[in-house]
């Protein structure tokens, strides 16, 4: 089993306990769609916020932070904390997990190197000399969503904008499962993810698209929604996770069950929609799990318990959505290993495995867990699952 990956690789500096309605944040909101202001929940490019606040991004910063540095550093992106993820799980599998993706030569790309080598993830990284390593400041507001949490990002591209689909092998496309994770901070990857998908599709890959807030389409026309590729790539997912306001802005829609309808309308295999600590949506109409109208999930409300009994776990929730992806990495490479029958697929795995992962997210600072010893994350992710599936009906 050869899972590969391609897309976000970044360096995520996180600051906890902010406000959001103080007043160093007010003059930073976005004010219409697209103008390059903050984006609750959402991601504005460097660029763009200095253009909106008429200032250098350094002293952006310090206004918004008060001057003080980051809580944590750690490695982030939709693609690298998917895989890195399902890596620690399947540790004992007979799996084979790449990633392709760039850095610059700075000492961000080092840390990357260093944090990621202890996992068995296999990382082909093309190093874009003079150019800084992607990274992403994300500022975190606790008392959001009810006590859940909040975030907003400020993004610099930097190498990821050279990183481009030659410098995609072979090697990548005959894979079992392929992967395009954030390929919107990714620009030329995002540009050509039509074509990505349609030859891992020829190559008999399936293809799993996990999506990040797409700033550069959100501002290009704030009223329209966003592309996926030059041509339309929905054809060529069998699996496309994206989250609720994502859905909303790709769809064009109103209401999540009308992005539902059109996502599955534009041709996608299947689909799931995260919601934050709200239920999760499922639709599917393809061969890899059969027909499913749109369905919800509950999200494992275990881990809330885990928390409420210890305040001390709760962390942030920078890196859930990544470590969701990375959790059904983990059931479709278990199910396609040989532990089904037949060739549908059992969706209520895949999401016992997505919202345990996600919700573990939280116990930690950033996505990536960083272990102690190899099986340490799998021994405290497999009971969660196995709760959940005994809470909701499935031994």
């Amino acid at each position: 089993m050869r899972i590969s990956g391609v897309g976000c690789c970044l360096i995520d500096s996180i600051y906890k306990n902010c406000s959001y309605n103080a007043s160093n944040f007010s003059p930073y909101w976005s004010k219409t769609k697209g103008d390059g202001g903050l984006i609750e929940g959402g991601l504005v490019f460097r660029e763009d916020l200095e253009k909106f606040a008429g200032e250098q991004y350094h002293k952006i910063l310090d206004s918004i932070t008060q001057g003080r540095k980051a809580d944590f550093i750690n490695v982030g992106g939709p693609a690298i904390i998917a895989l890195v993820h399902a890596s620690q799980i399947l540790f004992d599998d007979d799996v084979e997990i790449n990633f392709y993706g760039a850095l610059g030569n700075d000492e961000f790309a080092a840390i990357t190197k260093a944090k990621v080598k202890p996992t068995n993830v296999n990382t082909s990284f093309k190093i874009i000399k003079g150019i800084p390593t992607s990274t992403t400041d994300v500022f975190a507001d606790s008392s959001r969503r009810n006590g859940k949490g909040e975030r907003t990002f400020v993004n610099t591209i930097g190498a990821a904008g050279y990183f481009n689909s030659n410098h995609l092998t072979e090697y990548f496309y005959k894979s079992d499962i392929v992967l395009l994770g954030g390929t919107a901070l990714v620009p030329q990857i995002h540009n050509d993810i039509d074509s990505i998908l349609k030859r891992a599709k020829e190559t008999g890959a399936i293809t799993v698209v996990g999506t990040v807030y797409d700033f550069a389409n959100e501002k290009i026309n704030p009223n329209k929604p966003w592309s996926l590729g030059k041509n339309p790539a929905y054809p060529y997912i069998d699996l496309l996770i994206t989250d609720e306001i994502e859905a909303l802005r790709l769809s064009g829609r109103q209401t999540i069950t009308e992005a539902a309808s059109a996502l599955g309308s534009y041709g996608v295999g299947s689909l799931i929609i995260t919601r934050g600590a709200h239920d999760i949506l499922f639709w599917s109409k393809g061969k890899l799990f059969g027909d499913h109208d749109l369905k919800s999930f509950h999200v494992n409300t275990e881990i809330d318990v885990l928390m409420e009994a210890d305040p001390l776990l709760r962390r942030d929730t920078t890196g859930c959505g990544d470590n969701f992806v990375g959790g059904v990495l983990v059931s479709l490479a278990r199910q396609l290993s040989g532990s089904v029958d037949d060739d549908i697929l059992d969706i209520f795995d895949v999401c016992a495995w997505g919202v345990s992962s996600g919700g573990f997210a939280c116990t930690y600072n950033g996505g990536m867990y960083h272990e102690k010893m190899i099986g340490e994350k799998a021994a405290l992710i497999e009971p969660l699952v196995h709760t959940y599936k005994e809470n909701y009906g499935v031994t």
